[in-house]
């Protein structure tokens, strides 16, 4: 297995981040990719996929978009320089827009434009961060098309919204959300949806956070999850569990070009 999007960086894992990854090893995760999120976290973020040997991405997130985007973008596209020949930089992101951060929306948008202008110029899909704000993303992206495409992280949406990312260029990132039961509308999205354009993921920072047993341990809620989810998703399409977890093994590879 291979966790598409996790924040493995954050404070919260200071304390048991080791733990962390030996429980993803001896869980069959082979890698993980961490996103990057603000121009604060991206040396100590940089350290952490070091120091495990996993791949990351470099951007500026949504929610730490602000009045300084410009200086960010600028240390962004230095930063990408330096670390162009490191193979485990694999993505720019997470970047993208967020509709319910209206009070940095104007920030948001030329912060997110100027990713995808980066993402064009080193040939590295995005990994994108789209909330209330789906209209906007794909024109971004209809305007910046990208040789390597990139994943809709933490997808929740219909059939028809799916097609339109995977039509961008998109794989459809599935996470958590897929293992609530009031998510009938993404539960029937992936029935219909072709495995090939699906890739799977934790977002733990996040997840590390819901109030349920079976996520309360963040040693062992990382490899759960993503056996949940590749359980559910072959229920879901009527295929072999083996079958989905190859497949979107797969498609980690293609995208990630790891």
């Amino acid at each position: 297995m291979i966790d598409s999007h996790v924040h493995l960086d954050f404070d919260e894992f200071d304390a048991d981040r080791d733990a962390l990854v030996a429980s993803l090893k001896r869980a069959g995760v082979r890698q993980a990719v961490i996103p990057g999120v603000s121009a604060q976290k991206w040396a100590k973020q940089l350290l952490v996929a070091s120091s495990y040997d996993f791949s990351y991405g470099l951007g500026v997130h949504p929610w730490y978009c602000n009045h300084n985007w410009q200086q960010d973008i600028e240390n962004l596209s230095k930063l990408l320089e330096v670390q162009g020949d490191d193979p485990r930089l694999v993505a720019v992101g997470e970047c993208g827009l967020d509709g319910l951060h209206r009070q940095s929306w104007g920030y948001q948008l030329p912060c997110f434009e100027a990713q995808l202008q980066l993402a064009q110029r080193h040939k590295l899909p995005v990994i994108l961060h789209s909330v209330k704000a789906h209209n906007e993303a794909l024109a971004l992206l209809k305007r910046y098309p990208l040789v390597k495409g990139g994943v809709i992280h933490g997808f929740y949406g219909s059939m028809q919204l799916a097609q339109r990312y995977v039509d961008a260029g998109c794989y459809i990132g599935i996470g958590h959300l897929l293992l609530e039961e009031k998510a009938k509308k993404l539960q029937e999205t992936l029935v219909k949806l072709p495995l090939d354009h699906l890739v799977i993921e934790t977002d733990l920072a996040l997840v590390s956070q819901v109030k349920k047993p079976d996520f309360a341990d963040k040693t062992g809620g990382s490899s759960l999850i993503l056996r949940l989810l590749i359980q559910k998703i072959a229920k879901l399409q009527k295929k072999s569990s083996v079958r989905v977890s190859e497949q979107m093994f797969q498609n980690t590879l293609q995208l990630f070009d790891l």
